[in-house]
């Protein structure tokens, strides 16, 4: 009988442990960050607020490809041969607020070469194209009080990858301005 309330008491208390490991874990989950399409978020309207606050530098982004596809609202056949003549060399992406370096990281969804499928898929939605450091606080406050995933786009190396989120979750991209010494 002595077994039996021991193992009873046990199995209880072996209950209590894992009730209070689910409620610590499921309160310990950060919640996802927001994605184009979903219900949180930001509607066009905050991000026209944000537009209006960092003085017009808010870009709905196309890739810098686009320009060479006859199928996409940006096409320019001008513009393109400025492109393709850039499109190997990392001043070109490090100066384009859009693009990255490594094509890779956008899953080359949308090369400088009319004859391949053009798509946004990797590239980010919005960029803030900062020119000052209010324009960057602004950006970063935005993204956390509307929970959007952040990328700084700098001009480091990250053989990893994590500059750039396939898939637009890239909601915000900050651009680095210029800092004169």
């Amino acid at each position: 009988m002595q077994y039996y309330k021991n193992a009873v008491v046990m199995r209880a208390f072996l209950f209590q442990v894992l009730n209070v490991a689910t409620a610590w874990n499921s309160q310990s989950q950060s919640k996802c960050k927001a994605t184009p399409g979903s219900a949180d978020w930001p509607s066009t309207a905050s991000w026209s607020a944000l537009n209006d606050s960092i003085s017009g530098q808010l870009i709905k982004t196309t890739p810098p490809g686009a320009v060479c596809h006859p199928d996409q609202p940006t096409y320019n056949p001008v513009a393109c041969l400025a492109v393709q003549a850039g499109w190997l060399t990392t001043v070109f992406h490090t100066d384009n607020p859009v693009s990255s370096i490594e094509n890779n990281w956008n899953n080359d969804t949308c090369l400088p070469v009319p004859t391949v499928p053009c798509s946004g898929e990797g590239y980010p939605v919005y960029v803030v194209n900062a020119t000052c450091a209010e324009d960057v606080k602004k950006g970063v406050d935005f993204a956390r009080e509307n929970n959007v995933r952040l990328i700084v786009k700098g001009t480091g190396h990250d053989y990893l990858g994590r500059y750039v989120y396939s898939f637009k979750l890239r909601g915000t991209d900050v651009h680095q301005p210029k800092i004169l010494y």
